[in-house]
């Protein structure tokens, strides 16, 4: 990555805006930004984004709105200067729209309510935990300590690229916590498969239906119906995952077109959107595009 050390300025007709997007274009299945790229330099209230390229019109983030908030699964990046890249068992919180929270801080699966002022602060409070013994997470008392009774906590929602994150900071402006979010609902539809294997498909029975929420995936090669499941990495931008894939056994004469729309579901890691409008390349772990979707028209009948 090149260094780069331009200060961002804050635009003030942008600052009404919540969870600003930073990298409107961000293709490839690049890692998540590090730590060291998302810290704040609250003295001078920049952005220090000291190894991405620089993207004009950047700006810093504000509150989540509630669609925001509430969209989904958060998982942990940081607490404080402790970097987390847990395999199993991710510190996660999740918002819901009723002012509860559910978390886990690794070891300990803790709930209760949340508020958010008028001031942009957020409030825990009612939390009860588990009390499981965990040695071996030496981060879950670090993360558990973000979820204190009437302990104020000032948020700062901000978008990059195809993630969220949000920012939890302590008194003094003391970074607290980075929570991140993936931002993969693009992929939910159906899809017609147009390429594979850098071959053009012209076949109105390839398809594929994709469901983030569920995290599943149904399609049709031309020949076969095929299912599986979609895994999303929390600690990589842009990552999917097609496994325990399944394939009915007919024969066809579309053998070759089947085969490269399979293996191209098999090598793919990662996912973003296409230049064009209601299109999608899936990518393998070289960046090398394997498989183009084009959303299908719903039908209105």
């Amino acid at each position: 990555m090149k260094y780069i050390q331009t200060i961002f300025c804050v635009a003030a007709a942008f600052m009404m805006c919540s969870c600003s997007l930073f990298n409107k274009t961000a293709k490839g299945g690049g890692d998540a930004p590090t730590v060291q790229q998302l810290k704040v330099d609250k003295k001078k209230g920049t952005l220090k984004d000291i190894e991405t390229p620089e993207v004009p019109g950047s700006v810093l983030g504000t509150l989540p709105t509630e669609a925001q908030l509430t969209g989904g699964r958060w998982t942990v990046v940081s607490v404080g200067d402790l970097e987390i890249n847990a395999e199993d068992e991710q510190p996660y919180i999740y918002f819901d729209s009723r002012g509860r929270f559910y978390a886990s801080d690794g070891c300990n699966v803790v709930n209760g309510d949340y508020t958010i002022r008028s001031n942009g602060e957020m409030v825990f409070a009612n939390v009860l935990s588990t009390m499981k013994y965990c040695p071996d997470v030496e981060y879950a008392p670090a993360v558990g300590k973000l979820f204190a009774d009437g302990v104020p906590l000032a948020l700062d929602c901000r978008r990059i690229g195809q993630d969220t994150y949000l920012y939890f900071n302590g008194k003094n402006g003391n970074n607290e916590a980075i929570y991140r979010r993936h931002n993969m609902e693009f992929l939910n539809g159906n899809w017609a498969v147009t390429s594979a294997d850098g071959k053009k498909i012209n076949d109105e029975e390839a398809n594929i239906f994709i469901d983030v929420a569920e995290l599943k995936i149904h399609g049709n090669t031309g020949c076969n119906h095929f299912n599986g499941d979609l895994y999303i990495d929390p600690l990589r931008s842009n990552a999917v995952d097609f496994s325990n894939m399944g394939l009915t056994r007919m024969a066809c004469p579309k053998s070759d077109q089947e085969r490269r729309i399979m293996v191209g579901l098999e090598e793919a890691v990662s996912a973003i959107a296409g230049k064009k409008e209601d299109t999608v390349l899936l990518l393998n772990s070289k960046g090398k595009e394997v498989m183009t979707l084009k959303r299908k028209a719903v039908d209105a009948r």
